[in-house]
């Protein structure tokens, strides 16, 4: 049965009584990603491979060496865009998981620490977080934790944008229904915090305020994050996926079997809501619809 921790409303936004395992025996499951033809990729970080969970529920390996590929969402043109630990880099690849290209590696000449996750906006402009995860403190070429924004459209020198670089380990990220918060996780803090997105972009300056801040009692921080079609905010943190109204008022905590470490939209109603936890996948439907991939594969 699934349970609700801090109940004040989530209960009335859950439409089954369980959690559907989608797939287990993985090692480190994350960046879940809903497909047009039914199917559901996932990563294993720590396998470095990438899964497809078809539409009868059968679970394929997709690619393999990864170097550990992470978050991932689809760009303007369909491929899919997607943060590698390991590889330190942000990377596409076609559908099938075949070529794949590199993107980004290097800001102001210098290697990324370990991209983490991405969204895209509606403009086509790729968002990523830079967290120092995936590299020794004897590598690590740039002396902050950044969240950077890609613009394909621009020249390739001037392409990658800083928006902001005080976080201690930024993750997951995601907008707002009309695309002006940017709601971006920082592990280490226990916090989620949103910003003001200008037109061109950016992050409008001074805008950044802590839209919630996260007590799970356990180890185990804000990790990835989603919104759903009215502005409800979900973060995987420990204990289970925080669910809040647009104000910042904590809705309730649907409990995981282990701490997630992300989540994405999926079904075709965009009423199903898949969950990465540790070795494992699940599937939960709501009764409100989240926000798919701006550019559904």
């Amino acid at each position: 049965m699934i349970k609700i921790l801090r109940d004040a409303g989530l209960s009335e936004l859950v439409e089954c009584d369980r959690l559907t395992l989608l797939a287990e025996g993985l090692q480190f499951t994350e960046g879940p990603l809903w497909r047009a033809d039914g199917s559901i990729l996932f990563q294993d970080v720590k396998a470095e491979t990438t899964h497809r969970v078809r539409p009868d529920r059968s679970v394929e390996l997709l690619r393999a060496e990864t170097r550990g590929a992470n978050g991932q969402t689809y760009t303007a043109d369909g491929r899919i865009v997607f943060c590698e630990q390991n590889g330190r880099r942000v990377s596409t690849m076609a559908a099938d998981g075949t070529d794949v290209r590199t993107v980004v590696e290097t800001y102001s000449g210098r290697r990324l620490n370990s991209p983490n996750d991405v969204v895209c906006r509606s403009d086509g402009q790729v968002y990523f977080t830079d967290p120092p995860y995936g590299v020794s403190a004897a590598d690590k070429a740039l002396d902050f934790q950044g969240v950077f924004r890609w613009n394909s459209a621009e020249p390739a020198d001037s392409a990658l944008h800083l928006l902001v670089d005080d976080f201690e380990k930024p993750n997951g990220l995601a907008f707002s229904p009309d695309e002006s918060t940017l709601y971006i996780c920082d592990t280490a803090k226990y916090h989620v915090r949103a910003f003001q997105v200008a037109a061109d972009g950016d992050l409008v300056a001074g805008s950044g305020r802590a839209f919630a801040t996260l007590d799970p009692g356990v180890p185990g921080g804000p990790d990835g994050i989603k919104v759903d079609g009215e502005g409800r905010v979900y973060v995987a943190v420990a204990l289970g996926v925080w669910v809040f109204e647009a104000d910042g008022r904590l809705l309730g905590i649907l409990a995981t079997p282990k701490r997630p470490s992300n989540l994405a939209w999926c079904d075709a109603d965009g009423r199903g809501l898949v969950v990465t936890a540790v070795e494992s996948v699940h599937h939960v439907r709501l009764k409100v619809g989240g926000l798919l991939p701006r550019f559904l594969g």
